[in-house]
């Protein structure tokens, strides 16, 4: 009993780094430098610099709602809707 316990607990710590890393590979597909973010609400635009996110300007809010297909319109991880349980969601 002893020997298959320590043998499952060597399983899962040899297993913990691949999983976290194939999580964090899995979520975390962030934009490509360069990329041109539009946020449709207020039409402020982005390009994602090597060093981060950088303020080029704004269109106007009926430009915001109409740009290219490689325009990124959100930024966010596909989860990144889902509700999340908090002390003050009840």
């Amino acid at each position: 009993m002893k020997s298959t316990l320590s043998a499952l607990a060597a399983t899962l710590l040899l297993m913990s780094p691949m999983m976290s890393h194939a999580q964090a590979t899995a979520t975390s597909a962030a934009p490509a430098p360069y990329s041109v973010f539009v946020d449709q609400p207020t039409g402020f635009t982005f390009v994602k610099m090597p060093s981060g996110w950088k303020f080029v300007g704004a269109v106007s809010k009926e430009e915001a709602q109409h740009v290219p297909a490689n325009v990124l319109t959100s930024v966010l991880p596909a989860d990144s809707a889902r509700q999340i349980d908090t002390a003050s969601v009840k």
